[in-house]
């Protein structure tokens, strides 16, 4: 093999790898695109959380209101009753 031979191979060989770092570049930079969406995809999802979190808080004290209005009421009614029954009028 002559010196002009081997040059030309050391050439193409680095052309070779230039296309390689070229593809793995873009193949780098897809990647990132992706992740940057990803991350905002989960903050999207951590808002949705928080706000899914709320709602269910809200829901939660708002059941609780009507246990506690429904027994007064009970006992309301059945103090009603009962008292003047006890008391004889």
């Amino acid at each position: 093999m002559t010196e002009k031979d081997q040059l030309n191979e050391i050439q193409s060989l680095i052309e070779q790898t230039k296309q390689q770092i070229t593809q793995n570049n873009q193949q780098l930079e897809q990647t990132n695109q992706q992740l940057d969406l990803l991350v905002k995809d989960v903050e999207i999802l951590k808002q949705e959380t928080i706000r899914t979190n709320d709602r269910v808080e809200i829901y939660q004290k708002a059941s609780q209101q009507v246990v506690n209005l429904a027994f007064c009421l009970i006992a309301a009614t059945a103090a009603a009753i009962v008292i003047p029954t006890v008391l004889g009028r």
